[in-house]
């Protein structure tokens, strides 16, 4: 059988309706990504006692529980977008922007049922056969910009119900036929704009933006599949398992003063907007993602690099925290994005 080369590998994600029923791959779903797969399997073996024999004679596979971790540049619209619609867990009807532009808004806010979506995803092994995991639940996910101007990067961590080999609904024939997006396909670090004040000041403006050169943004959902005593294959739904968390990491090469300093060392509750931009999609219209936080604490002291080459850069992390009240601007207690592609449906439909 012949090797098969990353570069030559087909695979898809699809937002699935129904816990346990794969759906099948097509038109702007083929997924452009970085997969490492995980099985997490137990293996169970029998005690030995009184047998005579001084080796285990058998073992079997016990609960798995299947995992992915992708990495891919920022911007697909069928991975990225509709991850984060699928992590947070509601994303409405959308938006046009612009007359005729094909430029809609998407908001995605956070759910509190870890169980509002599900994706399918299958990629294939062979030139016959594919990999089909029916239910994957995104747990995490992180976007990314180590040194501006640069890509962004996008990456997740998901959970599986079940794997599934030479699967009857993406085959190889259909998962090759999926086609990706075309135009909003990448997120650059070039015209990105970072906003933050006190949770309590008045709605983001011009005025608080500060020059960064590079982020880090990770939320994570902890949850698992619990392993049940049952017939049919693979795992019962996921269930929480821990609190929604995220942090933020920036990297500030732009200060008059030391208010960061006073920020943490009173701890004062913060928000902040990153605007994120892409490539175009409509005429003068553009694929843009942006990231709203309503309330985060300066939680690690601000971290002053002094270099004999370049600029003096200032590292910057944040806890994520959840609001009491909606902040002047925003509109949510939880961190919620606006996502702008070329989308004229829900992320989750």
């Amino acid at each position: 059988m012949a090797a098969i080369a990353g570069m030559q590998t087909n695979a898809i994600y699809q937002i699935a309706g129904t816990f346990g029923t794969a759906t099948a791959g097509g038109a702007g779903d083929k997924l452009k990504a970085e997969i490492t797969p995980n099985f997490n399997v137990d293996t169970l073996t029998p005690r030995q006692i009184g047998s005579g024999v001084h080796m285990i004679q058998t073992a079997t596979r016990g609960n798995y529980k299947p995992s992915l971790s992708l990495a891919m540049d920022g911007g697909y619209r069928n991975t990225m977008d509709s991850q984060i619609a699928q992590f947070l867990g509601t994303s409405g009807t959308p938006t046009e922007q612009t007359g005729g532009q094909g430029d809609y808004k998407h908001t995605i806010t956070f759910n509190t049922s870890i169980n509002a979506k599900y994706g399918t995803l299958a990629y294939e092994t062979s030139s016959t056969t594919v990999l089909e995991y029916p239910s994957c639940a995104t747990r995490s996910l992180s976007l990314n910009v180590s040194d501006a101007p640069g890509i962004l990067e996008f990456t997740s961590e998901l959970i599986a119900h079940n794997a599934v080999l030479s699967t009857a609904v993406n085959t190889n024939a259909v998962v090759a036929a999926a086609t990706a997006t075309d135009v909003e396909v990448t997120a650059f670090a070039f015209d990105d704009t970072f906003r933050i004040n006190t949770s309590s000041g008045g709605a983001l403006a011009g005025g608080d933006q500060y020059n960064i050169t590079g982020y880090n943004l990770t939320l994570t959902r902890p949850q698992d599949f619990i392993g049940e005593i049952k017939a049919a294959a693979g795992n019962g739904a996921p269930i929480p398992t821990g609190l929604f968390e995220g942090t933020l990491q920036v990297t500030v090469k732009e200060l008059a003063d030391h208010t960061y300093f006073t920020y943490w060392t009173n701890e004062t509750p913060l928000k902040c907007r990153l605007d994120i931009q892409g490539t175009q999609i409509g005429t003068g219209v553009n694929k843009a993602v942006t990231i709203y936080i309503p309330k985060m604490i300066l939680v690690q002291e601000p971290q002053y690099a002094l270099t004999s080459d370049g600029v003096n850069a200032l590292t910057l992390n944040f806890q994520i925290v959840a609001a009491t009240a909606n902040p002047t601007g925003m509109s949510s207690t939880y961190p919620y994005f606006e996502i702008i592609n070329g989308l004229s449906t829900s992320l989750l439909a």
